[in-house]
């Protein structure tokens, strides 16, 4: 029962930071929920939940999305997914909960750092690289945002057609790793009570979030996120 709590906890708090900032929910529930739940566990939850969300946002913006630059991310990402999966299902989970925690530092480093410096121009090669490199992330970490945040926010100068289009995105991705990660046995029995757990945070943590959105300061909450992130990362690096 503390166990299904605390997924709900931080479903809301990763919640509330994706409807503050646009991102962040596989970030947070990736970089927390691994250190009291098996990590196959946290994949399989996360990436319930995280297509749930994106459904939740998406219902307000859905006409926004610019389905010309949708496409081809898109399907170098399920060829990203479909490599990231086959690489979990051949190899023991804390190999890859290990390399999660080096992921989430070097994540935070260069989200405090870099991310608003670099500007990617819209050609078939970034699309590609920035599409499977996201689909990888997803399949071993669930965390597919940050490559696709910043391609998208590259690309897409308008507000609402950037956040439609990547929520729309995420959609079809999450859709996809539930297939095969079901396909391939890596969708953990039992978790239904959890994830039902989840979206009760999911959905107060978003309620919240729009309900704050112009209030808060977004930057110094991404600042904690980002300290979040690295020390989890330690964390989850050291002790798998």
């Amino acid at each position: 029962m503390l166990t299904n709590v605390g997924i709900a906890a931080i479903a809301l708090g990763a919640s509330l930071l994706q409807s503050v900032s646009g991102f962040g929910f596989g970030i947070v529930f990736m970089a927390l929920t691994p250190l009291f739940i098996p990590y196959t566990t946290s994949v399989g939850i996360s990436t319930i939940l995280s297509g749930t969300l994106n459904l939740v946002i998406l219902k307000r913006c859905w006409r926004d999305i610019d389905w010309k630059q949708l496409w081809l991310p898109v399907l170098f990402c399920l060829c990203g997914s479909s490599i990231g999966t086959f690489m979990m299902a051949t190899a023991p989970s804390p190999i890859y909960k290990r390399l999660l925690g080096v992921f989430l530092i070097i994540l935070a480093i260069w989200l405090s750092f870099f991310s608003d410096r670099v500007r990617i121009r819209k050609t078939t090669r970034n699309a590609g690289i920035a599409g499977v490199v996201s689909g990888l992330c997803g399949g071993l970490f669930s965390v597919n945002g940050p490559p696709m945040v910043l391609y998208f926010i590259s690309v897409i100068e308008e507000k609402k057609t950037y956040l439609a289009t990547l929520q729309a995105y995420f959609i079809i991705n999450n859709i996809y790793l539930l297939i095969i990660r079901s396909a391939s046995g890596l969708m953990p029995e039992g978790i239904g009570l959890s994830a039902l757990f989840g979206l009760g945070g999911l959905l107060i943590g978003s309620f919240i979030g729009g309900k704050i959105f112009n209030k808060i300061d977004g930057k110094k909450l991404k600042k904690i996120v980002y300290i979040v992130m690295v020390v989890s990362g330690l964390w989850i690096a050291i002790h798998g």
